[in-house]
C-alpha cells in the first residue's frame, strides 16, 4: 500500500513538473520593440516598470545614449508599462501606461517628452 501511495505522489509530482515546464516558455515570451527617438533630445537613460509599480530596475540603455534619429531595441513581456526617461539635460520624464502588448515600435517625440516632463515635475 505504501509503495502505491509513493507511486501516486511521484506521478502527480511528475505531471505537475511537466505541466509547469510546458507552460513556462509560453508564459516567458518577451517581445521586442523599437524605441525610436524622433525628438530633438538625446536620451541618456531608460527605465521600464510594470504600470503603477514603484520600482524601476536597471537602465535599459546601459552605457549607450539614444540620440535623435536613432532607435533602440527594448525587450519586455507584453503589457502596460511606465517608462522613465532621463535626457541629456538630466530632465526626468515618466510616461505612464505605455502599451507594449501589441505593435513593434514606440516613437518618442518632442511633444511626448515636453508634456511628460511638465507632468512629472508636479
Amino acid at each position: 500500500m505504501l509503495a502505491q501511495i509513493k507511486n501516486v505522489f511521484a506521478l502527480s509530482a511528475l505531471t505537475l513538473a511537466l505541466g509547469a515546464f510546458a507552460a513556462a516558455p509560453a508564459a516567458a515570451q518577451t517581445r521586442t520593440f523599437q524605441v525610436v527617438n524622433e525628438s530633438h533630445y538625446s536620451i541618456d537613460r531608460i527605465y521600464v516598470s510594470p504600470a503603477s509599480y514603484s520600482r524601476w530596475g536597471f537602465d535599459r540603455l546601459g552605457n549607450n545614449v539614444l540620440r535623435p534619429g536613432y532607435e533602440f531595441t527594448l525587450s519586455v513581456f507584453p503589457g502596460y508599462y511606465d517608462v522613465k526617461l532621463i535626457d541629456e539635460d538630466n530632465d526626468t520624464c515618466i510616461v505612464h501606461n505605455v502599451d507594449f502588448s501589441s505593435g513593434d515600435r514606440w516613437t518618442l517625440t518632442d511633444g511626448i517628452l515636453l508634456a511628460c516632463e511638465v507632468v512629472t515635475a508636479f
